[in-house]
């Protein structure tokens, strides 16, 4: 089989060459990919809270950095400050702060990135709504935080268009972005070197609190619970439902929560990649990670930054508990670049 035509509408050539190899590699379908095409307006629908657990996460997550608003500013040593939204979604959570800054009459601006230019109009249209005066101060780039496209909302201090009499930067990676990437120890050391001395890193995110664990943490849970954009990928790929079932569980070894699909169909899927065509096969029984976020405790993701560079400043629990809101400053040198073995 090969993908459907909108499949290759929706991602380049490079995108889709690192499906293909993410697949064939590592048997994982990229989750920062679902956030394209129809998918972005799947997790846009997903933000309307299915029950009342959900629910009071969901509003933790959507208004934590607006009950810390002042604290946040607080911790930038400099006025004007400028906000820095990497991965925004639909920027729900930034509203707040947004307004705070403007009514202590403090914002330099506000820079959002993402690979999703459906995403980045989303967030462009709930902002314009709600700051409709203010529609010159927000700055929207399509591309890859994770890589040199950072440079674009970020440049590091002693780079074009940033320098120590510039604005301080709040450096937002809200709903625990940073737990969804394979690697997010690069991830944030990749962040770090961009910072200032005086910039601020923001993150919210479900911790692990010891209780009220999730049911799937003890054993696999067959069919479910899912959300149906994590399926999208393998939607464009051409893969039907009815040819897997949906897993969700936790790793143990990685310590992430994970929803994996199992195949009980043989599927191939022949792509066109840039080099030439190549071919991805599974058989029944195969799994293809298609969600992961890491669930870690209060102390494990201190460490995490500690070990990106980063010191802790602000740690505080929304009302659900375990949704928190961690602001970070730089510790001392920004660490280097792991070298990888060939």
């Amino acid at each position: 089989m090969t993908p459907r035509a909108d499949f290759y509408r929706t991602y380049s050539a490079a995108q889709v060459d690192a499906i293909a190899e993410a697949l064939g590699d590592r048997a994982e379908f990229p989750y920062e990919l679902t956030y394209l095409g129809d998918g972005s307006e799947m997790w846009h629908r997903s933000e309307v809270p299915s029950g009342p657990e959900r629910a009071e996460m969901l509003g933790d997550f959507d208004t934590l950095l607006t009950r810390h608003a002042e604290r946040l500013r607080a911790l930038a040593p400099s006025s004007p400050v400028q906000v820095v939204d990497l991965g925004p979604g639909t920027a729900r959570p930034v509203g707040g702060l947004i307004r705070h800054l403007l009514d202590e009459s403090c914002l330099s601006g506000y820079r959002a990135i993402d690979i999703s230019a459906e995403i980045l109009g989303l967030a462009g249209e709930r902002l314009r709504e709600d700051f409709p005066d203010q529609a010159e101060r927000f700055e929207f780039c399509r591309g890859d935080f994770t890589g040199p496209d950072l440079a674009r909302v970020l440049p590091t201090p002693e780079g074009p268009g940033h320098d120590d009499g510039g604005p301080a930067r709040l450096v937002i990676l809200a709903g625990g972005t940073l737990y969804n990437f394979a690697e997010p120890d690069r991830v944030l050391r990749h962040v770090r070197r961009a910072m200032s001395d005086r910039d601020v890193l923001v993150l919210t995110l479900r911790i692990d609190t010891g209780v009220d664990r999730p049911p799937f943490m003890d054993e696999v849970s067959v069919g479910g619970p899912y959300k149906p954009q994590q399926l999208a990928g393998l939607d464009l790929l051409g893969i039907d439902r009815s040819w897997y079932v949906p897993e969700t569980g936790f790793d143990r070894v990685r310590g992430e929560v994970f929803v994996r699909v199992r195949f009980v169909e043989p599927v191939t899927v022949d792509f066109g990649a840039a080099d030439g065509r190549r071919a991805v096969a599974f058989q029944p029984g195969d799994t293809v990670l298609v969600w992961r976020y890491l669930y870690e405790d209060a102390a494990a993701v201190a460490d995490r930054l500690a070990r990106g560079g980063l010191r802790v400043r602000l740690f505080e629990h929304g009302r659900d508990r375990q949704v928190v809101l961690v602001a970070a400053t730089p510790s001392g040198e920004a660490p280097e670049p792991r070298v990888r073995n060939p």
